[in-house]
């Protein structure tokens, strides 16, 4: 098995790598993660790092299927014309990166964390108007916006509630 590089359609990087995961091949897009604001609610969202381009590992020969993915274009070619190989270990290298959190500007940049049994925060909280979900207590799995902060808490509206709830920042995760 061996890496190359995909070019997917414009935004079809979930639906090649799903499409290729369906026939049996491994596809990772190193991705960014931001806060990002519209209508007045801050949301995560995510953008591939690489533009359209998808590492995928693809056993020798068997290119015509990873061309009738849905949402692939082809593959990046050298100049020979055959695609073009990539080492694996550029591809672990991004993995490695990507997993350590090194593009995720939203979980390194926010929030209360647990490190060696105290709770540290950060300079760069979750800013008020993010959409987050709530981890644990009354209101698990609630999708709600940040309304502002007291007491060293997040203030939060309920659906169906009259008055505004308090939860600490280690309790909420970005949605």
């Amino acid at each position: 098995m061996t890496w190359y590089i995909a070019i997917t359609n414009p935004n079809c990087h979930r639906r090649a790598e799903a499409g290729l995961a369906a026939i049996g091949y491994r596809a990772f897009w190193p991705r960014l993660r931001k806060w990002v604001s519209h209508a007045r609610t801050k949301q995560a969202k995510e953008y591939p790092i690489l533009g359209r381009y998808v590492f995928v590992e693809i056993p020798d020969g068997e290119f015509y299927a990873v061309r009738n993915v849905n949402g692939v274009e082809g593959l990046l070619v050298s100049d020979s014309g055959a695609p073009a190989k990539i080492p694996a270990d550029v591809v672990y290298r991004f993995r490695e990166r990507y997993m350590a959190g090194e593009w995720d500007f939203v979980a390194n940049e926010t929030g209360e964390f647990y490190e060696g049994g105290e709770i540290i925060s950060r300079k760069n909280r979750i800013p008020i108007g993010a959409l987050v979900r709530i981890m644990e207590g009354e209101f698990a799995d609630l999708m709600t916006v940040i309304r502002g902060r007291k007491n060293g808490k997040l203030e939060f509206l309920p659906p169906g509630k009259r008055h505004f709830y308090y939860t600490r920042e280690a309790n909420v995760r970005a949605a």
